[in-house]
C-alpha cells in the first residue's frame, strides 16, 4: 500500500500544477491579452526552456518571445544557445499586475488631465457665451444642419435637466434613427430627462418604436392629444424652438433668461396635463386600486409619517409610495409635502362622501 501511495503522488502533483497553471493563463487573459496569455501556456507546457533562437515559431508568432521578456512572463538562460524558459506562475501574475496597475496609473493621468483640460475649455465657452449673450439673447436658425446639430447636442451637456415637446410633425418620413434618447453618460449623472410627445406618436409603428426605445434609456415620458410647438429646453439656461411645423428650416435659440424660465413654465403646465406613458388603460377594479393608495398616502403625508412607515401601513413598497407621492406633488402642483398635504385637503380629497 506504501509504494501505491508514492507511485500516485506524482499524478496529484501534475494535476495540481496544471490546475495552477490553467488558473495562471485564465487570469493572465484578463491582465494582458488572450495572445500572450497563450504564448506563456505554449513556453510552460513545453518540455523544459526552448531554444531563444526560433522560439517565436512555437509560441504564436512574430514577436511572441520579445513580449513575454518585455512583460516578465520569460527570461533568458545563459546557455549555449541561449534557451528561453517560462516564469513560475507566481511571479508571472505579479509581474503582470504590476505592469497592468502601471498602465491604469497613466490612464488615470490621462483622464485627470483630460478632466481638468475640459473644465477649463467649458469654462472658457461659457465666457464666451456669455459675451455673446449680452448682445444677442435669441438668434435664428436658417440653416437646416445647424439646426439638426444643435437638437441633436443642446442635451448631451446637461447637468441638471432635458425637457423636450415633440410634436407629430416631420418633413421626412420617421425612421427609428429620428430617436434621441438620453446618453448613458447623461442618465449617469443624474440629469433627469423630460419630454411630452403627441398621442400620435402611439398609433404610428415607428413612433411607437421611438417612445419604447426612449423611455427604455429613462427619458420619462408623457402624452397630450396635440402640441402646438416643438421645443428642447436645457437646465433652465437655453432652449431651442422651432418657428415652423416641423422645425427643421427654421428655428429659435434662445439663452434669455426671462424667456427661458418663461417656456419652462409652459412646459410644467403641459405635464400636469398630459398623461404618463402606461401600459393600455388599466380596468375599473385596478384604476379604483390605485385611487384607495392615492388617498390613503395623501392622508398619512398629511400626518407626517415617512415614505418607509406610509410603505408599512399600506402594503406597499418604498419604491411605489415614492412614485405615488412625486405623482401626488405633481398633481397638486405642490413644492414641500406639507404645501401637498394642505392643498389635497382644501381640493376635498378627505372628505367622506355626501359632506
Amino acid at each position: 500500500m506504501g509504494d501505491a501511495r508514492l507511485i500516485d503522488r506524482p499524478i496529484v502533483f501534475a494535476t495540481k500544477a496544471a490546475e495552477v497553471l490553467a488558473r495562471t493563463v485564465d487570469t493572465l487573459t484578463v491582465l494582458t491579452t488572450a495572445g500572450l496569455a497563450g504564448s506563456y501556456r505554449a513556453l510552460a507546457e513545453a518540455d523544459g526552456p526552448i531554444p531563444l533562437e526560433g522560439a517565436d515559431a512555437r509560441l504564436g508568432g512574430d514577436g511572441s518571445s520579445a513580449r513575454l521578456l518585455a512583460m516578465g512572463l520569460a527570461h533568458v538562460l545563459p546557455h549555449d544557445p541561449p534557451v528561453l524558459a517560462a516564469a513560475a506562475p507566481v511571479p508571472a501574475l505579479e509581474a503582470a499586475m504590476a505592469q497592468k496597475q502601471h498602465d491604469l496609473n497613466a490612464q488615470y493621468d490621462i483622464i485627470a488631465r483630460a478632466q481638468r483640460e475640459a473644465v477649463q475649455i467649458r469654462q472658457l465657452a461659457d465666457r464666451q457665451a456669455q459675451e455673446a449673450t449680452r448682445h444677442r439673447l435669441a438668434r435664428v436658425l436658417t440653416d437646416s444642419d445647424d439646426i439638426a446639430a444643435l437638437s441633436n447636442t443642446i442635451g448631451t451637456a446637461a447637468t441638471e435637466e432635458h425637457l423636450t415637446l415633440e410634436t407629430f410633425r416631420y418633413d421626412l418620413p420617421l425612421t427609428r434613427s429620428s430617436a434621441q434618447p438620453p446618453t448613458a453618460a447623461s442618465i449617469a449623472r443624474g440629469v433627469r430627462h423630460r419630454s411630452i410627445y403627441e398621442t400620435k406618436f402611439l398609433s404610428d409603428p415607428v413612433g411607437a418604436a421611438i417612445l419604447e426605445r426612449c423611455a427604455a434609456a429613462g427619458e420619462e415620458i408623457r402624452l397630450l392629444p396635440r402640441l402646438t410647438v416643438k421645443m428642447k429646453l436645457t437646465d433652465g439656461l437655453q432652449a431651442l424652438m422651432a418657428l415652423t411645423p416641423t422645425g427643421s428650416s427654421v428655428a429659435l435659440h434662445l439663452t434669455s433668461p426671462v424667456v427661458v424660465d418663461a417656456l419652462r413654465h409652459y412646459f410644467e403646465l403641459l405635464w400636469r396635463e398630459a398623461r404618463p406613458l402606461t401600459a393600455p388603460p388599466p380596468s375599473s377594479g385596478a384604476v379604483e386600486e390605485r385611487e384607495r393608495q392615492r388617498l390613503g398616502i395623501a392622508a398619512l403625508m398629511r400626518q407626517g409619517l415617512k415614505d418607509e412607515a406610509i410603505a408599512r401601513r399600506l402594503g406597499l413598497t418604498s419604491r411605489t409610495v415614492r412614485r405615488r407621492i412625486s405623482e401626488i406633488m405633481d398633481e397638486l402642483s405642490a413644492e414641500t409635502r406639507f404645501a401637498a398635504g394642505a392643498e389635497a385637503q382644501r381640493r376635498g380629497w378627505f372628505d367622506e362622501p355626501g359632506e
